[in-house]
Order: C-alpha cells, then sequence, then structure tokens
C-alpha cells in the first residue's frame, strides 16, 4: 500500500493511508448485496488499479490495462444487450 501511494507523491503516514482508506471505502459499498450498481463497478476498478499498480509500480501500465479492460467489458455488455433485444433474425 505505502508504495502506491508513493506513486500518487504521498510519504509517511498518508501514503498507507489513503489508499488504504479506498480500499476499504469500496469494499464497503461491494458488500450491500441487495443495491448493485455504478458505484459497484467504480469499487471494483479502484481495488483493481490498486492491485495492478502495486504489482507493476508502472502507472502507463496500469491505465493502459484498465482501459483495455473498460473498453472490452463495454463492447460485452452492448453486444450482450443486443443479443439480448432479440433485433437479429438468427441467421435468416
Amino acid at each position: 500500500m505505502v508504495t502506491v501511494g508513493q506513486l500518487f507523491g504521498l510519504s509517511g503516514f498518508w501514503a498507507l493511508f489513503i489508499p488504504s482508506t479506498l480500499v476499504g471505502l469500496s469494499v464497503y459499498r461491494i458488500a450491500d448485496l441487495e443495491h448493485w450498481g455504478v458505484l459497484d463497478a467504480a469499487g471494483f476498478l479502484i481495488i483493481g488499479s490498486i492491485i495492478m499498480l502495486a504489482l507493476t509500480s508502472d502507472p502507463t501500465a496500469t491505465l493502459l490495462q484498465l482501459t483495455q479492460g473498460v473498453v472490452s467489458f463495454s463492447v460485452a455488455a452492448i453486444l450482450g444487450a443486443l443479443a439480448l433485444r432479440g433485433g437479429g433474425q438468427g441467421g435468416r
């Protein structure tokens, strides 16, 4: 956590406190199983980005991978919605 905080330009107590708080708030939001939505997706994104930053220590590579993941998930959601809508003729 301290390494991730230092990548954000923080030092000392704040380098540990701010990433830990972000993870804690994200887990708190995700734990509400009755109300899922955009905030839960943001929570997963925050946790995933902190984990990737801790593993790679390269903000540029992490941003590239997060962008790639968000775009691919969005395309999959759009294609899934189109398939559920049943707008096509099924190849006929």
